[in-house]
């Protein structure tokens, strides 16, 4: 089958995964289309890079080159608009990574009207932010998690322990350092620490000039020095691997608007326990009081934090069941869920 997934967002290809740190959707093409490939069909990639590559047996086209001359299938990724630059092709799906409301507004119901493509979600939580006006056909297909996180090296969080935040810094960041500070810190040690990972954060550290709506979560994080509160800027699979095996906890505050959850879904397969609210889909990444505690409040975030963070049982234990339960969706599995609905 000839399948063509087009993505207009940034340009990245296969091997940008190994060497850089992606979005959870441009690291889910850059893993989906090799898969497929592997499972024998003719996989294309259309999306903004600037020269044609061909990765693990995947085309890689730029955006403005001329389209694929045979296309069975069209993968459209995030943008129901991307479904008009393959007018001919009959059969299409329409990969969503936000909440799916948005299809409801009336320039997309045009969209889906016309091309009637099978609309993809990636789990429960996301499947249930659409109410639509009429009969689609619809898929669930969770994505898989990168070979990276699912190796055997060792699970050895370090001391004194650190624990890590990948969130976006406008997701709950501020409570969370209000919580280290206030609460975790002063109960755990004085050597303990909290290592935010943010490309966005890293780069005002670096001089340069972000956002308005940024700037107050990174004074509030540049005042934070005394209390062992460290950026980082996200890295390749490989690298973010390392980190996560040495951590101890993954505080997560979650938003409502995540419908995956990537690096949650990446920590919990490496076998590192989290704190979590039970928000977006962070209730289908975790399993509560197994793998990591989904907590109704600020408080409990604390305490379940600091449990794991001293009760190095418990978080061995916790760690365990992550590894146990938590890698069995990977890229092959995810590839051939898309497979089924073609």
């Amino acid at each position: 089958m000839h399948i063509t997934i087009i993505d207009d967002s940034i340009a990245y290809d296969g091997n940008s995964p190994m060497s850089k740190p992606l979005g959870g959707t441009e690291k889910a093409v850059a893993s989906l289309a090799p898969a497929l490939a592997k499972r024998g069909h003719d996989v294309c990639v259309v999306n903004r890079i600037e020269q044609g590559a061909m990765i693990d047996g995947v085309s890689w086209v730029p955006f403005d080159a001329p389209r694929p001359p045979e296309t069975d299938v069209v993968i459209c990724v995030k943008k129901p608009q991307l479904m008009d630059e393959f007018p001919d092709v009959e059969k299409k799906l329409l990969w969503l990574a936000t909440p799916a409301n948005i299809l409801n507004k009336p320039k997309y119901q045009a969209m889906l009207e016309k091309h009637n493509p099978i609309v993809v979600f990636m789990g429960d939580a996301h499947f249930k932010t659409w109410e639509p006006w009429k009969y689609f056909r619809k898929g669930i297909v969770t994505p898989g998690i990168r070979p990276e996180y699912l190796t055997e090296a060792e699970y050895s969080p370090e001391k004194p322990p650190r624990v890590i935040v990948t969130t976006n810094p406008l997701h709950g960041l501020d409570q969370v350092l209000d919580l280290w500070a206030d609460n975790i810190l002063p109960q755990v040690g004085g050597e303990a620490s909290l290592h935010i990972y943010s490309a966005g954060l890293f780069k005002g550290q670096s001089g340069v000039t972000l956002p308005e709506k940024l700037q107050p979560i990174f004074n509030k994080v540049q005042r934070m020095g005394d209390k062992n509160v460290i950026v980082h800027k996200p890295g390749s699979d490989l690298e973010m691997a390392m980190a996560y095996r040495h951590a101890a906890c993954h505080l997560y505050p979650g938003s409502e608007n995540e419908m995956y959850c990537s690096t949650l879904a990446e920590t919990q397969a490496i076998g590192l326990p989290c704190v979590a609210r039970p928000v977006g889909a962070c209730s289908e990444r975790v399993k509560n009081g197994q793998t990591g505690f989904l907590v109704p409040d600020l408080d409990s975030m604390a305490n379940v934090t600091v449990h794991l963070l001293t009760k190095s049982a418990s978080r061995e234990n916790m760690s365990r069941d992550c590894r146990m339960l938590q890698r069995s969706q990977t890229w092959d599995v995810a590839a051939a869920e898309f497979e089924a609905l073609l």
